[in-house]
């Protein structure tokens, strides 16, 4: 019995990840520098508040988001992780040359 609960307390967790897109994958993260040359398609705000890694599954939704808008790079704003709020993630997703 013991087993099957780990088992179920495991797919509930995974099931909460946040998966990576390929397009999300090759979203390069940028410096203020390298975002200074680039121009922003549009501002990303990512909350995370379930699941395990918070952090991790913010910044990918965040990456994820910035491939959808047809930005080839993300540069970060401004980030934080709370245990009671969860994650979240704020930037400027870029198209860059």
């Amino acid at each position: 019995m013991r087993w099957i609960s780990s088992i179920a307390t495991v797919a509930v967790l995974t099931a909460c990840a946040t998966q990576m897109t390929s397009e999300g994958s090759k979203v390069e993260l940028l410096t203020e520098q390298q975002a200074s040359h680039c121009e922003r398609v549009k501002v990303v705000t990512v909350n995370q508040r379930l699941g395990p890694d918070k952090p991790g599954n913010a910044m990918k939704k965040a990456l994820n988001e910035t491939a959808a808008a047809g930005a080839n790079g993300f540069y970060v704003v401004t980030s934080s992780t709370d245990w009671a709020e969860g994650a979240s993630v704020v930037g400027k997703a870029m198209r860059c040359k």
